[in-house]
């Protein structure tokens, strides 16, 4: 009899997110969510391919692909909205085309949403996963324009998930991003904290890897797992193949909390932090007394799910509490 394999996820998964996230694409709203490094924005992403619509479309955009010294986020987001849309007759090609590239190809960009949100009356809600970079790097006429695409009648019908790691204004301080943007005001009322995973997201996923190895790990070395990765969705992932790998016997907290890969993932979980809340996370781990004026960035950890307390403080996953006290060690 074949073996059963666990669902990836479960029908609950990212309940409150996927909810907020579909709701807000049926009313034409932009909505940003920030998280810590590997806490699973791409997993949503993919969720959402799998419960795409047919008059509601989530066209993918991996912005790490973007490149600040060309202009290819129309490009991508070309691209991205061919490809969620394939199934649809193609409409006919725009009839007079600027020369220059970059504006040919927003062009392309623009006719093909108007198609598909004004003569087929259907709904698209552009996911820009990793939008770091581009928030902190792109010219902001050339960023405004994507608040220029849901003109002429594409309003109600065309919008933005942005995913980030820090604040979007922070990422745009330098062009005075939360004063100066119209597409930024789409985003500033609904800009939500991602957390790590809830136990039951944590536990199938926990499960659907466990169905898919050779020689599954008992219940107790799972459950030792989800305690010391906190429910975060990357190191969930590899702690549980470097368990594999290793025999099951024997194993000890420090091993893992020592072994290169967990320490890179911890390592960029810290540095994709704001350089505030790295300095936050740092005094905490080294036992100092929190000024006031860090008061609000230990409570947007709190929000973010990054700190679980605060007094004492208390970390997401005690592998990033044994990163942190080894950073802060060795810069004594």
């Amino acid at each position: 009899m074949p073996h059963k394999i666990t669902p990836r996820y479960q029908p609950l998964y990212r309940k409150a997110e996927l909810e907020l996230i579909l709701s807000s694409a049926q009313r034409g709203e932009s909505l940003s969510f920030v998280g810590i490094a590997g806490v699973g924005k791409s997993n949503i992403v993919n969720y959402l391919r799998r419960i795409e619509q047919n008059e509601l479309h989530f066209p993918m955009v991996d912005a790490t692909q973007w490149n600040p010294d060309t202009n290819n986020l129309w490009s991508l987001m070309l691209s991205a909205v061919v490809q969620s849309t394939r199934a649809l007759p193609e409409p006919d090609a725009p009839k007079v085309l600027p020369l220059d590239d970059g504006e040919r190809m927003f062009e392309n960009l623009k006719s093909r949403i108007a198609w598909v949100c004004q003569q087929l009356n259907h709904k698209v809600m552009f996911v820009l996963d990793d939008f770091d970079g581009v928030l902190e790097y792109m010219p902001l006429p050339e960023l405004e324009k994507l608040n220029v695409l849901r003109s002429d009648g594409n309003r109600e019908k065309l919008s933005y998930l942005v995913f980030t790691k820090r604040l979007p204004h922070i990422l745009g301080r330098n062009k005075s991003l939360s004063t100066n943007s119209k597409f930024y005001d789409l985003l500033r009322p609904n800009i939500y904290a991602l957390e790590p995973y809830t136990p039951d997201d944590a536990g199938q996923m926990l499960q659907h890897l466990n169905d898919l190895v050779p020689n599954p790990l008992p219940k107790n070395d799972l459950a030792t797992i989800y305690k010391i990765a906190g429910r975060h969705a990357r190191l969930l992932k590899i702690v549980f193949e470097t368990w594999v790998k290793q025999p099951a016997t024997g194993l000890r907290f420090e091993y893992f909390a020592n072994h290169p890969d967990i320490r890179r993932e911890c390592e960029r979980i810290l540095e994709k932090l704001h350089r505030q809340e790295q300095d936050v996370c740092r005094l905490l781990a080294a036992g100092g007394e929190l000024p006031e004026e860090y008061r609000d960035t230990a409570n947007h950890l709190m929000r973010r799910g990054v700190l679980t307390s605060l007094n004492p403080p208390q970390w997401f996953s005690p592998l990033f509490a044994a990163y942190l006290k080894g950073v802060t060690k060795n810069q004594e």
